[in-house]
């Protein structure tokens, strides 16, 4: 009897893990939806705090690794050579933006907004190759 409930505790983990990057997803996308400005301002009124572009970048890379972790593959060179270059694009762009005015003024110079829509699309993409 424990080995069987042992058993389905272990195959309840897995369901658990392999849902986990769906779960992540919703998070994943409004921080950067939020870091690219297609979500103007987050307010927790019951906490009286704004949430700011940092609080963004900080959940988007913490979910992009949790999701890249729990992904079937989880080794980098198992995937293909276009989707290891959308992998780092996704960490690349969020960081950049924030934290390298170049990147930041290029994305603007595309086009208000139309540069920062690529920039949330290039995340999305990246998304969803790396937790595949």
């Amino acid at each position: 009897m424990s080995y069987q409930r042992r058993a389905s505790e272990m195959v309840g983990d897995y369901m658990n893990m392999r849902s986990l990057p769906a779960m992540l997803s919703v998070a994943f996308v409004a921080a950067s939806l939020y870091q690219f400005g297609g979500i103007t301002t987050v307010e927790l009124p019951w906490l009286s705090y704004t949430l700011t572009t940092q609080h963004s970048l900080l959940v988007s890379l913490g979910t992009y690794a949790a999701g890249f972790a729990s992904s079937e593959s989880k080794r980098f060179e198992y995937y293909e050579l276009w989707e290891q270059v959308a992998i780092v694009a996704g960490p690349l762009v969020i960081l950049g933006n924030e934290f390298v005015p170049q990147v930041n003024d290029f994305l603007l110079s595309l086009g208000d907004p139309l540069g920062m829509q690529l920039a949330f699309i290039v995340t999305v993409v990246s998304w969803g190759v790396a937790v595949q």
